[in-house]
């Protein structure tokens, strides 16, 4: 006797349980649908309507266990028929909200933005929890863009519906620590100090997301003049959970690497070239950027040229802030080094771009 097939509606109902459970923050469940769904697939008759349903929640279940952090390469994406999409106000926001997150993780933030307002619109169709993750999403944007403001909103938005959840303390913790990010990207470092510590003081912190919070922490350090702090926070989160191996864990080779030049030690060399080997795979403009004004600086004598490469990359691609911090940087090794005149002509460079980060999105 033949085997038989899983009705579509059987399919439809599994996925949509998926969904769900990665809504409502149970790891257990969203794993066990996972696996439910995908033995009904392979005794399904499925259209393309369903075919896309999948694709999306799968893309989603990536967003919620982290894997688009670790690994944001293309095969994590999802191919789907716009006209599919276009006539399902889920599928639609599902699509949208793919499409927003993997430009962001390309470093595209103002074309992620564009995807996520189009997201907005189908927002009435999902859930109070799933607006929180959208909220959050959006407010983690508007961050990179330096529009602290319209970030803070949605961050607020976002910690407002997760808190009266019991399931998403972590998010909670997510919303709180890039809300720190922002206070010490604004020099206000008593208020981030704060916000860091409330959320390194969390004891049940899964530890890959424990290792983003350091990192964060270890930036904030870094910016705030304390090397050695920072030093020790990125090491720490270098080796929280399995960070060192994914994409995030490569962001912080590069912080640590120029944190470890800066002081002094020449093991920051070694760790810089795995740095740059990472980005052949990743192909991140700002990492690779970062990499070359670390090695211009700190590796033999100062190179210029290479420098003036990465500083160049980072206005190209509309990253004003991290470029205004690279030419302070710039500055104090010329001032170090007494040449005075040079130091002040990239203080003036870093002065021109702090106002330049207001408009970006604004056509010229």
């Amino acid at each position: 006797m033949g085997k038989s097939s899983a009705s579509p509606d059987l399919l439809i109902g599994a996925i949509g349980n998926w969904y769900n459970a990665i809504v409502s923050y149970d790891a257990k469940k969203a794993q066990m649908q996972k696996a439910l769904t995908e033995q009904l697939l392979r005794s399904a008759v499925t259209d393309k309507k369903i075919q896309t349903y999948h694709q999306l929640v799968e893309f989603r279940h990536k967003i919620f266990t982290n894997e688009i952090l670790r690994d944001p390469l293309p095969e994590n994406q999802a191919h789907v028929d716009e006209s599919i999409v276009e006539t399902d106000q889920v599928l639609n926001y599902l699509y949208h909200l793919m499409e927003g997150r993997m430009a962001f993780q390309r470093e595209n933030y103002l074309q992620s933005l564009g995807h996520y307002q189009k997201a907005e619109r189908s927002i009435h169709s999902v859930s109070e929890l799933e607006r929180a993750e959208f909220f959050f999403l959006l407010g983690e944007g508007f961050y990179r863009i330096n529009q602290y403001m319209h970030a803070s909103l949605y961050l607020d938005l976002a910690k407002e519906i997760f808190e009266l959840s019991s399931r998403h303390d972590e998010r909670v913790i997510a919303c709180t620590s890039l809300q720190a990010s922002i206070y010490s990207e604004l020099r206000l470092y008593h208020q981030a100090e704060e916000f860091f510590l409330d959320c390194l003081e969390q004891p049940n912190l899964k530890p890959f997301n424990r290792s983003i919070h350091l990192r964060a922490y270890g930036l904030h350090k870094e910016r705030n003049g304390m090397l050695q702090d920072a030093r020790d926070y990125y090491d720490e989160a270098l080796h929280t959970g399995d960070q060192y191996d994914t994409l995030i864990g490569s962001k912080t080779k590069t912080n640590l690497a120029n944190v470890l030049l800066r002081l002094g030690d020449c093991s920051g060399v070694a760790l810089l070239e795995e740095a740059e080997e990472d980005m052949k795979t990743f192909n991140l403009v700002e990492f690779t950027a970062r990499n070359r004004i670390t090695r211009g600086l700190y590796v033999s004598s100062i190179d210029l040229l290479l420098v003036d490469q990465g500083l160049d990359e980072l206005v190209n691609q509309e990253l004003y802030f991290e470029a205004t911090e690279a030419y302070e940087e710039v500055a104090a090794v010329l001032e170090m080094d007494q040449q005075f005149e040079l130091a002040l002509s990239y203080m003036r460079m870093a002065n021109e771009l702090r106002l330049k980060q207001f408009s970006i999105g604004i056509n010229n």
